[in-house]
């Protein structure tokens, strides 16, 4: 009997190539696209710092690569007392974050579990208030602050910014609380748990980066703001902002103090920098994540 023979089918050739080339062209242009990104976006940050350090330097000669470079903008700006103003606005942003994202919580759990027609009619109305632009607000908030005596304190700066801030923080939670599915809530009920617990033990940790991203923001917006600052407590150079004491540095003679401006603003940038990098996949899932049920 003679054997058979199996002949192996013969492989077909594609454009392999050319699609190798593609591929490689297409992932050439991401990476090129985001360092011209990244260079874009921290070039003043990386100009600010070398300003710092060059001192009046930086307003003769736009090159930031030439010295000589000094700490001298610093220790100024430390003999000025900024640290404390530094202090003032990291208290009142961290008092802030946390009142506006407490109040928020309990609104945007509200919105999103009760059984409320037109809740995105709801959410468009709190979104309102955000297009008022801060200085149409000075005039009413001196006059009342003045009445209070309260011109001049944390709490003329606490007030209306958890006011600004709320706004955002209930439409970002709410987002988050909408899409927690209500089953969670129903079994640690059965567990024994009250609605307070249910919220608190429950849909809280489940909305982690809802309520990071919507605290990173409110604090980053109270470190920066400057308008109601200037307005409200400037008479007062104990209760003072880091925004608000950048603008009045002192000058040596004619010259504009622009390294201890850049040494100032570096100061503050920094740790805001650093909590955006701790927390940024959490600020990014904040932002990105959650969908608002009708």
């Amino acid at each position: 009997m003679a054997a058979t023979t199996e002949t192996a089918p013969q492989p077909t050739y594609t454009n392999l190539g050319g699609r190798d080339r593609k591929a490689a062209f297409t992932n050439l242009g991401k990476v090129a696209g985001l360092v011209v990104l990244f260079v874009w976006c921290t070039f003043p940050f990386v100009w600010m710092v070398s300003t710092s350090f060059r001192g009046s330097q930086a307003g003769r000669d736009t090159n930031m690569f030439a010295g000589p470079f000094s700490t001298g903008s610093y220790e100024r700006v430390f003999d000025e007392g900024f640290m404390w103003n530094l202090g003032n606005s990291i208290f009142v942003a961290a008092t802030t974050t946390v009142v506006a994202i407490a109040l928020a919580s309990l609104a945007a759990y509200a919105i999103a579990r009760l059984p409320i027609a037109y809740k995105l009619v709801i959410l468009s109305g709190t979104l309102i208030a955000t297009v008022f632009p801060p200085v149409s607000l000075v005039p009413p908030l001196t006059l009342i602050f003045n009445t209070l005596g309260w011109l001049g304190t944390y709490q003329a700066m606490i007030i209306p910014y958890v006011s600004l801030t709320l706004p955002l923080s209930i439409f970002i939670l709410t987002t988050f609380f909408a899409s927690i599915p209500g089953e969670m809530e129903e079994a640690a009920k059965v567990d024994g748990a009250t609605p307070w617990q249910a919220f608190r033990k429950v849909i809280v940790p489940l909305a982690a980066p809802g309520v990071f991203a919507a605290a990173i923001l409110v604090f980053v917006y109270a470190v920066n703001e400057y308008l109601i600052a200037l307005s409200l407590v400037s008479q007062n150079p104990a209760r003072t902002p880091a925004t608000v004491a950048i603008a009045t540095l002192s000058r040596e003679g004619f010259a504009d103090p622009i390294g201890e401006i850049a040494a100032a603003c570096t100061m503050v940038s920094i740790p805001l920098i650093i909590a955006a990098l701790i927390f940024q996949r959490r600020i990014v899932a904040g932002l990105t994540s959650g969908s608002v049920k009708g």
